[in-house]
């Protein structure tokens, strides 16, 4: 028996030709453009940037299993409304975003994780975070975002010249994610979308100083900080949990590049789906570390050369 998609596309229906005679009319057959962007991790810290397509080769894009096209022109009509914010650090006008195609564009929801598309208006670049409630039979989506806020645009790379190699992340965020044996590790709020467990989410709570001043040795500050660290890990038997709490500390006994101060204990969370009733394998743990902040820096460069390889921009 064909699916309501199919029948809707054989055969179309009366309510479905209404509607998009009405879209075409209401955007006078405007067209947006949207934009390839991929996803580039700084191996420093975690710290994800997007950068356009163009820049990269094919076979760069090839490797990372994206074949989607750079460019993209849809047809549809496109609804924007600018609300203006203001809070203690910042004020900006927020787009918010609603597209009307008159066909659906599977490319806003690119397959391969590392891909987004950015629509094009004007000055103002989108993205698309929701579909709204879809009735098969009408033939015609709504899709709705959020412009690109202004703090956010040191994200979105353009040029090569915008390209640095610096590390963002001022706290232990580094120590963790070397930490990564038993599974990858994400700082919180970064992890990729649908990620499947296991895996580790490092959440820097609190960072204070534990000493008064920053010693300088040849012009490299080693200020010495404490953070509060929440560890979640998703996927994990209550040995596995057991065992990572044991590699954190025997990392911190051997390397040296780092101590634990407080008493690590596993706890069960809570994370559950009301419609299978049932909850996910996630525990957490919490540590205190002491660090030096300069250590950090020291440990991100050794990581990155271990996992970056040299390539060239052509």
């Amino acid at each position: 028996m064909p699916s309501l998609d199919e029948i809707a596309t054989q055969t179309g229906s009366q309510l479905s030709g209404v509607l998009k005679t009405a879209v075409e009319t209401l955007s006078a057959s405007q067209e947006i453009t949207f934009r390839l962007y991929v996803l580039k991790v700084l191996p420093l810290d975690g710290f994800i940037f997007w950068v356009n397509a163009a820049l990269l080769s094919a076979d760069e894009l090839t490797a990372m299993g994206v074949t989607s096209p750079l460019t993209t022109t849809i047809q549809g009509s496109l609804h924007r409304q600018v609300v203006s914010e203001q809070s203690a650090t910042a004020s900006r006008d927020v787009n918010n975003i609603i597209f009307t195609p008159i066909a659906q564009a599977d490319d806003f929801n690119v397959e391969n994780p590392n891909a987004i598309y950015l629509g094009e208006y004007g000055t103002t670049r989108f993205a698309f975070s929701r579909l709204e409630s879809r009735y098969t039979q009408s033939g015609i989506f709504h899709y709705r975002g959020t412009a690109i806020l202004p703090t956010m645009m040191s994200q979105i790379i353009d040029s090569t010249d915008d390209i640095s190699d610096d590390q963002i992340i001022s706290n232990s965020i580094p120590v963790w994610l070397a930490i990564n044996s038993m599974a990858p590790v994400y700082p919180s709020f970064l992890t990729p979308p649908n990620l499947r467990p296991p895996y580790i989410a490092v959440d820097v709570r609190n960072t204070q100083p534990l000493q008064i001043a920053p010693h300088v040795i040849n012009g490299m500050r080693y200020q010495f900080a404490q953070d509060t660290v929440r560890i979640t890990l998703y996927g994990f038997s209550n040995k596995m949990a057991l065992d990572y709490v044991d590699s954190v500390v025997s990392a911190a006994l051997d390397d040296e590049q780092f101590g634990v101060s407080n008493i690590p204990i596993v706890t069960d969370g809570k994370s559950n789906q009301v419609e299978i009733n049932a909850l996910a394998k996630q525990k957490t743990v919490d540590f205190e570390v002491n660090y030096y902040q300069a250590t950090t820096r020291d440990l991100s460069r050794q990581l990155i050369k271990e996992a970056i390889f040299n390539y060239e921009v052509k």
